[in-house]
């Protein structure tokens, strides 16, 4: 059986460390995704400590992932595909995005009475 290439991720939220996007399931329930991610301009996805990408997901766990943790005031390149999960066969993934995660906060805080001085 060929696995079909992973379904589009639309953008959600940013945040400092965090990227939340969606998707929509393909009707195979055999499948489930793995996200992944890399700071851009990262030549490969490939790592060896497994902290930039989430197996497993199940389209019966939400169609909501998030691609955590990472670092403030940088672009990620992210993407999902599909896995066969009697094979364990990959798909092609899905069109990848380029993103931009939030800059550390530079307001005052309520509680705090301080502020950011930008020379």
């Amino acid at each position: 059986m060929s696995v079909p290439q992973g379904p589009s991720l639309e953008l959600i939220d940013t945040t400092e460390t965090t990227i939340a996007l969606k998707f929509t399931p393909l009707a195979d329930s055999n499948l489930h995704y793995v996200l992944e991610w890399k700071e851009y301009p990262a030549p490969s996805y490939e790592t060896t400590d497994g902290k930039q990408q989430k197996t497993g997901i199940r389209a019966s766990d939400a169609t909501r992932v998030v691609a955590e943790p990472l670092e403030p005031g940088k672009t990620y390149c992210v993407r999902l595909y599909a896995v066969d999960g009697a094979s364990g066969t990959k798909g092609e993934p899905c069109k990848e995005l380029v993103l931009d995660t939030e800059q550390v906060g530079c307001t005052p805080k309520a509680d705090k009475g301080c502020c950011c001085a930008i020379l």
